[in-house]
């Protein structure tokens, strides 16, 4: 009996653990048409997140600039003067960067940890920093608790239409793999004795 009472107090401070991890999963809309400070998305634990993008946004609300997650046109864009999207997309639209720089590619949704990160037409190398690119899927992982961000990265937002559709999820840490490993192994053994009793 004691090892079945150990065994129910392994399963239970797994799946203690698991409950833990799902209140820092988040699912958000990110409009395209964010001007002046990025969508928080909430307060995050220290860890290691999965970032996952889907969704179009349209950067002229006009059927004629259609952007995947990762910045490449949904179909040609079919505007004078707008060759440079196609057929993988631009870093540069009429000689400025978005906010992420030459980190991401226009129309790409992005991400930051600093809610300061600025959202304008050439922002300074410093600020462009502060951006990473989330596309289809990214990890990153937070060195301590902290809120996520995240943005389209445009020179002109203001006309934009459509919205990118952002899971966050927390990965396990190789420790909660193993407790879960260790809760779900002493189950299966007092399992098997009960049958060969």
């Amino acid at each position: 009996m004691p090892r079945l009472a150990a065994a129910l107090c392994s399963l239970a401070l797994t799946v203690s653990c698991t409950a833990a991890m799902a209140s820092n999963s988040v699912m958000a809309s990110v409009p395209g048409n964010i001007n002046t400070t990025p969508l928080d998305l909430g307060s995050f634990a220290a860890g290691t997140y999965h970032l996952v993008g889907a969704g179009l946004v349209d950067l002229d609300g006009t059927g004629r600039f259609v952007i995947r997650p990762d910045g490449t046109p949904d179909a040609p864009v079919n505007v004078a003067g707008y060759e440079s999207f196609n057929p993988t997309g631009t870093f540069i639209v009429e000689g400025n960067y978005g906010p992420a720089g030459g980190n991401a590619k226009i129309g790409a949704l992005i991400g930051t940890l600093n809610p300061n990160a600025a959202m304008l037409n050439n922002p300074t190398a410093s600020q462009q920093a502060d951006w990473f690119p989330i596309g289809y899927g990214t990890v990153i992982t937070l060195a301590s608790a902290g809120h996520l961000y995240a943005a389209v990265n445009d020179t002109y937002p203001w006309n934009n239409t459509g919205a990118f559709r952002l899971t966050v999820t927390a990965v396990p840490e190789p420790g909660q793999w193993l407790l879960t490993l260790a809760g779900l192994s002493a189950i299966a053994l007092i399992a098997r004795r009960r049958r060969t009793a």
